[in-house]
């Protein structure tokens, strides 16, 4: 397992208005105060940070102001669970881009997926930067449950 997923990592809220336009500085002073406070990573976009609820645009400017309030002091992994592969594909390129240090990846899913069906997303996404990915796990929230065979298969 990569370094970066290991000890405390600190997933703050998305602050955002009723239209979904994030409060880039009030975002800025939350991984800032983590920072600080000397978490081993921090998670933008996570299921706390309301990722499903925002457009694209939104997104990118929250994973802007994450990784320029974190200033390289701690790394950051962005959320890039979307609704279609392409869109999580380009989500994972703008985090890299962005200077993301790795990825977190939720099976996001209108219709309950299979697991070659969940396979093929996740090895598109993971294909798509040089990035790290963690597969988020969370069947209460995301509707689908890894089969043991499927994780291991990924993580070979």
């Amino acid at each position: 397992m990569s370094p970066l997923f290991t000890g405390l990592s600190a997933f703050p809220l998305t602050p955002a208005n009723a239209d979904g336009v994030v409060d880039t500085d009030a975002l800025g002073i939350l991984v800032d105060r983590l920072a600080n406070a000397g978490v081993d990573s921090i998670g933008l976009l996570g299921s706390t940070g309301s990722y499903a609820y925002l457009d694209r645009a939104e997104r990118i400017r929250a994973i802007a102001a994450g990784i320029e309030a974190a200033g390289g002091r701690v790394p950051v992994i962005v959320g890039v669970g979307a609704l279609r592969t392409g869109w999580a594909v380009e989500l994972a390129r703008n985090a890299e881009r962005a200077g993301a240090s790795g990825l977190l990846l939720a099976p996001m899913s209108y219709f309950p997926l299979k697991q070659d069906e969940a396979a093929a997303h996740y090895r598109a996404v993971a294909g798509a930067t040089a990035l790290p990915l963690c597969i988020y796990n969370n069947p209460g929230t995301a509707g689908f449950t890894f089969s043991d065979a499927l994780i291991a298969d990924l993580a070979a």
